[in-house]
């Protein structure tokens, strides 16, 4: 469970520095969305203490993640901290 918190909150810091950093307006809503998920995992993560209860949230993000791109050296390290999150979930990209 500590890397499952420790990969959502690497992932969960490069959706900040990429909303910070963006100069696309049209990503800001992207990437507002993936923070409140995130928010939301990590929430349901702290009251349960069990993976299994964001096992749904995180298949709709993976999903969610294949539809969307963000530009950049800051899409590339979000892209990879979210892989690096989902392998520590044991879920399939």
């Amino acid at each position: 469970m500590e890397e499952i918190f420790e990969k959502l909150t690497e992932y969960t810091l490069a959706l900040n520095e990429g909303l910070e950093t963006t100069n696309q307006a049209n990503e800001r809503p992207l990437l507002t969305k993936h923070l409140a998920a995130a928010a939301e995992m990590f929430a349901l993560l702290h009251q349960s203490g069990n993976a299994e209860s964001i096992h749904d949230l995180v298949a709709t993000e993976i999903r969610g993640h294949g539809w969307s791109f963000i530009s950049g050296t800051a899409g590339e390290k979000i892209a990879n901290k979210w892989v690096a999150f989902t392998d520590s979930m044991g879920m399939p990209q």
